[in-house]
């Protein structure tokens, strides 16, 4: 009788779970009908505004039902994502930015790379990576479409892509070239170099890694080579979805990124290293955000992240700040009394504000 029981409550369950996802889906067909509207009427994507609504409103139905908030608040957030991801793919379908061009994707082989060609062909552009780690064919079709590609992107490592625009300036392609590289400085001279021949350049740094599937609150940096034309080709690309596009001078990118990028990663491998050669058993909140933020840079190329530290000429700068800080904690630590410890926290408090 007992284990009857057992299986009719987990049938309810399986019923459930099976009604759940279905609604889930209508609910998400809904939210592409409403994106619909919004596209029509010229209204944005993102309504913060209704989403604090959705999610205020999911926690108090559930308070009244004696299920915790929480647990509401994070399946909707994710339902909201979920709705947000299906407009967005929407836009880009409809914007049919691309329809009858073509891009090369120079260097498409890697995760970023794929990532850009799955962003582009949503929008009707046909594309090919110029890679052997792409596949011959792939590779073939595009040293074909190169001269005359509508856009050429680069995803190079930075030193590459220097040598091959230095290369391009003595027979450069017809269509918009635009780097998305971590780090400009090498690029600045052989960028000068295609537009004296008549190029048209642009450059950006998307701020996201290619496991983002939403642009949501992500920031595209368009860096400002002079020429505004080609800007505005790249800029159109990512106007149909939700990132926020960040315009910078070309010569400001470098010293920015070496507190974005130098900074950051060179305090998650840090951290790495200082781990303990032996597990322990238990982990605090704070620990484990560390870690998993550690464990996620160390799995980057290391090739990349050598060249963003080693090649930007202002991460010397942010690495003695760092190796400083270090410093002035151990200090503190030996001082008699907390005060110094105290103060570090104050400025802490200061420097991670929002506006500082």
């Amino acid at each position: 009788m007992a284990e009857r029981t057992l299986d009719s409550l987990r049938e309810g369950i399986r019923r459930l779970d099976l009604e759940l996802v279905a609604r889930v889906a209508e609910r998400v067909d809904l939210a592409r009908q409403v994106g619909e509207l919004k596209r029509r009427q010229g209204f944005s994507t993102v309504d913060y505004a209704q989403e604090r609504t959705v999610i205020e409103r999911a926690r108090a139905v559930a308070e009244e039902r004696g299920l915790e908030p929480a647990v509401a608040e994070d399946l909707f957030a994710r339902i909201i994502r979920a709705s947000v991801i299906a407009q967005e793919e929407d836009s880009l379908r409809v914007a049919e930015l691309g329809v009858g061009k073509s891009a090369v994707i120079v260097g498409g082989g890697g995760r970023m790379g794929r990532w850009l060609g799955r962003f582009l062909s949503a929008q009707g552009y046909t594309t090919g990576a110029l890679d052997p780690a792409a596949g011959s064919e792939e590779d073939a079709w595009a040293r074909r479409a190169f001269a005359s590609a509508e856009l050429v992107l680069c995803c190079a490592p930075p030193a590459t892509i220097a040598e091959l625009y230095t290369d391009w300036s003595h027979r450069p392609p017809t269509g918009v070239v635009v780097d998305v590289a971590s780090i400009k400085t090498p690029l600045i001279a052989p960028i000068r170099a295609l537009q004296r021949v008549g190029c048209r350049v642009a450059s950006i740094h998307p701020m996201f890694g290619p496991a983002t599937v939403l642009l949501r609150d992500a920031d595209v940096v368009i860096c400002d080579t002079g020429d505004a034309g080609a800007a505005s080709v790249v800029a159109a690309l990512f106007q149909p979805t939700s990132a926020h596009l960040v315009y910078l001078p070309l010569e400001d990118h470098d010293r920015i990124m070496a507190d974005l990028l130098s900074l950051a990663h060179a305090t998650a491998i840090a951290f790495s290293l200082a781990l303990p050669a032996t597990e322990h058993p238990v982990r605090s909140t704070t620990f484990q955000v560390l870690e998993s933020v550690a464990a996620a840079v160390v799995r980057e190329s290391p090739d990349v992240y050598f060249e963003i530290q080693a090649r930007n000429p202002h991460s010397t700068a942010a690495l003695e700040r760092l190796r400083g800080a270090l410093d002035r904690i151990v200090a503190a630590v030996a001082a008699p009394d907390a005060k110094e410890f105290r103060a570090l926290f104050e400025e802490g408090i200061r420097r991670t504000q929002t506006g500082r």
